[in-house]
């Protein structure tokens, strides 16, 4: 028997499903992501989410995205009837941390598994190994656990003691390993925020450690949003993130260790050991600047106003946004 009657829906995924109508509908997303509903707030104290404990942002906001309610009845009608053409490539489930959400979050997946084979990912705070493996089960296919932060240090000031949060930072490492027994190499991924106070040597190092650990790693640029204990941070320079997406792909997919970068004293990025020319390749011909995370996953705009400045692109770059992206690196490269 169903139980959850209620689901939120991202505005770009409803419009998508035809649940609700935006002006400028370009860039959808390739993914439907939706969050558990509650009435009330989230038991964590994430100092960037709306959805934190002590927030008094809005719960309509998840980073400067509106998530809307709708029955969750209409919700899986509209899944069901969408047009091949229009099809998700992905469904993505955020989960808010409350009493009930292991329960909600199962009866969601079932009703979902009954109406679509679209690739199922999870965003869920840590549980236990018991329940990872149910939910792998039921059918979910990556799951993703956020660690955020970037050093044990800030994890606890964002996220955890400090702030009279209920995580621990050696608990969401350990969680992501027991989800990497159970779901296996590369469908474990973990979330970095840019802009929290760390130094790119300090996210370099993690993202080097992470993969080493065969968990992806998908990044955000700080969003400060109004209510939240850090709406008076500035968001990152986009140059400082593009050298910390550069610096992930090159980890990822050209086998860079730390010993390839070259920091100075405040742990900035000066180098990389990479020639202009495999720059310009690297530009020209990768996603590296496009979202990362799941397979089929462009989260348009999450952290971006569609006026720019854009930190990860929703879609393949334009030759403008090529050229500028490559001028601004050049000094970077030997």
């Amino acid at each position: 028997m169903m139980t959850v009657e209620k689901i939120r829906v991202s505005i770009g995924s409803a419009t998508a499903l035809d649940l609700y109508e935006i002006k400028d509908s370009k860039d959808l997303p390739t993914t439907c992501y939706l969050m558990t509903f509650l009435e009330g707030r989230c038991l964590a104290n994430c100092g960037f989410c709306p959805q934190a404990r002590d927030s008094i942002s809005s719960t309509n906001k998840l980073s400067r995205v509106t998530w809307s309610i709708f029955e969750f009845k209409e919700f899986l009608t509209k899944l069901s009837y969408m047009p091949p053409m229009r099809k998700f490539k992905r469904i993505c489930i955020q989960t808010l941390n409350y009493s009930q959400n292991f329960q909600d979050l199962v009866d969601i997946i079932t009703q979902i598994k009954k109406n679509t084979n679209t690739p199922l990912s999870i965003a869920i705070p840590p549980m236990s190994k018991e329940k990872l493996n149910e939910l792998k089960v039921l059918g979910v296919d990556r799951v993703g656990i956020a660690l955020d932060a970037s050093t044990p240090e800030l994890f606890e000031k964002i996220k955890g003691k400090d702030i009279g949060g209920p995580y621990k930072w050696e608990s969401h490492f350990q969680n992501l390993k027991e989800a990497l027994d159970i779901f296996g190499e590369d469908h474990v991924t973990t979330h970095l925020i840019v802009g929290l106070g760390e130094t790119s040597k300090e996210i370099i190092e993690l993202i080097d450690q992470l993969n080493r650990l065969k968990i992806r790693i998908s990044l955000f640029a700080f969003t400060p949003i109004k209510g939240t204990r850090l709406e008076n941070i500035h968001k990152p320079s986009v140059l400082n993130f593009r050298k910390i997406q550069l610096g992930r792909f090159l980890i990822l997919h050209r086998n860079f260790g730390i010993n390839d970068f070259t920091f100075n004293m405040k742990g900035d990025i000066v180098k990389f050991r990479l020639s202009k020319l495999d720059l310009k390749h690297i530009v020209d011909d990768t996603s590296v600047f496009m979202t990362s995370g799941c397979p089929g996953c462009n989260r348009p705009y999450y952290t971006s106003r569609p006026s720019g400045p854009i930190y990860n692109y929703p879609r393949n770059l334009n030759k403008n946004e090529k050229d500028t992206i490559y001028q601004s690196m050049l000094e970077f490269a030997y």
